[in-house]
């Protein structure tokens, strides 16, 4: 019988810290939607504060991994939070003077900070526990994103109204430091990456992305994320429009979708975790729940956005999202799986990087021409872009898994 994640010290220090480091990021959002629209009482105010704390990652997440690689990823992630907990204050002071651009600038700068914090959680990970619970671990984490989502956001604005937006980014600000005395408390052994020629700082960037081009695995991971994210902006917009147009359920329907949503999440990541108790985690788990859920996945949105009964599409859009989380789970463990410990940091934040720029490409595309397609045909496109690409990836993974058997991949020289 395999020991409990939570007998470890050090992951449960790590989980804590998140724990409580998540629950503020999320009432931060509902406090700042409050804060940014009573300054511009406008969309696009709104608009702009997503924009602020996405862009960011977009452009920085790629050039920041190698930092992550060759810097002692504990004191990385103290530093990190200690550095976010100053520039939220700096979101308070943006709200208090009523400067909505004080404000963009601090989420903007938090954002950047989180793009190096988030790869180096996720590098970590692998070293705090043993090898077989690493898709235990992701899929806790899973839960615990789900979790405080699920919670946050329903009491985020009870919360606000409450004790009043300042009260909630002074937690959020607090949260960060209270992350940081928890990594304090980690015992972890780093040893320094040996490098005999110092590596320019543009080549260690190229090195994790032919890293990435070397391993199949990788590569299927990283495509099918980039099309299910380039899905996932349209789903956004069509998600409130279906809601609001169609089955008429105003803006308490979108909070019970979203709600709905989370609660999928959380069934998702206890199957994930419960699936791979005894099972061990290897090329089978592409084409056994990866490839097959994303398939699913897409039907769900066809299907989903195709009913008219508000209760069958909120019985859909939970079914939908359990084979989504599935997705997530198995996405975070193979890039955790398949990537060496001296370049585990460029291999997942180049990951975040191709996320948000599936983003950057479909929300702007799909607000222009979602007018032009008829909502309830928006589901059946994602269907087919999801089904189409998935099937891609199968072929191309099995035949370069069959080019592979005859003799093992060498791995390649990082120059750290």
């Amino acid at each position: 019988m395999k020991t409990s994640l939570f007998a470890n010290r050090n992951f449960t220090l790590l989980y804590l810290g998140q724990l409580i480091s998540q629950f503020g990021d999320w009432f931060k959002t509902i406090a700042l939607i409050g804060v940014t629209y009573s300054l511009y009482p406008h969309a696009s105010a709104v608009g702009g504060m997503f924009i602020a704390s996405v862009m960011p990652v977009l452009f920085g997440g790629i050039i920041m991994g190698p930092l992550v690689d060759r810097w002692n990823k504990k004191k990385l992630m103290i530093s990190v939070d200690f550095i976010r907990a100053v520039l939220s204050t700096g979101v308070i002071l943006g709200a208090w003077l009523q400067n909505i651009w004080i404000v963009y600038l601090f989420i903007a700068l938090s954002s950047t900070f989180s793009a190096l914090f988030a790869p180096a959680r996720a590098s970590i990970t692998p070293e705090l526990v043993d090898k077989g619970q690493i898709v235990q671990a992701t899929s806790s984490f899973a839960l615990l994103t789900s979790v405080s989502m699920a919670l946050a956001t329903a009491l985020g604005g009870f919360v606000t109204d409450w004790i009043g937006p300042y009260a909630v980014l002074w937690y959020d600000a607090a949260s960060y430091i209270f992350s940081a005395v928890c990594l304090m408390f980690i015992r972890y052994n780093w040893t320094k990456p040996e490098t005999k020629v110092r590596v320019p700082y543009l080549k260690q960037v190229m090195e994790g992305i032919h890293y990435i081009k070397s391993r199949p695995q990788l590569v299927a991971v990283y495509n099918l994320q980039f099309w299910r994210d380039f899905c996932l902006g349209y789903v956004y917009i069509l998600f409130s429009l279906y809601i609001l147009n169609e089955l008429q359920a105003g803006n308490s329907g979108i909070g019970i979708g979203y709600s709905i949503t989370a609660v999928a999440y959380i069934i998702g990541a206890f199957f994930i975790k419960r699936y791979f108790k005894k099972k061990p985690f290897d090329d089978s788990a592409f084409f056994k729940i990866y490839f097959p859920f994303n398939i699913l996945y897409g039907i769900g949105l066809g299907v989903t956005f195709s009913v008219h009964n508000w209760g069958w599409f909120l019985a859909l859009l939970l079914v939908t999202n359990i084979f989504q989380s599935g997705v997530n789970i198995i996405t975070e463990t193979s890039l955790l799986t398949y990537s060496d410990a001296t370049i585990r940091g460029r291999v997942y934040a180049s990951w975040l990087s191709m996320s948000r720029l599936a983003y950057g490409i479909s929300l702007p595309l799909f607000s222009a021409i979602g007018g032009l397609i008829p909502i309830s045909q928006g589901g059946k496109l994602l269907t087919v872009i999801l089904a189409v690409s998935t099937l891609v990836l199968i072929a191309y993974l099995k035949s370069r898994l069959l080019k592979q058997q005859p003799e093992s991949q060498p791995d390649l020289p990082i120059g750290g």
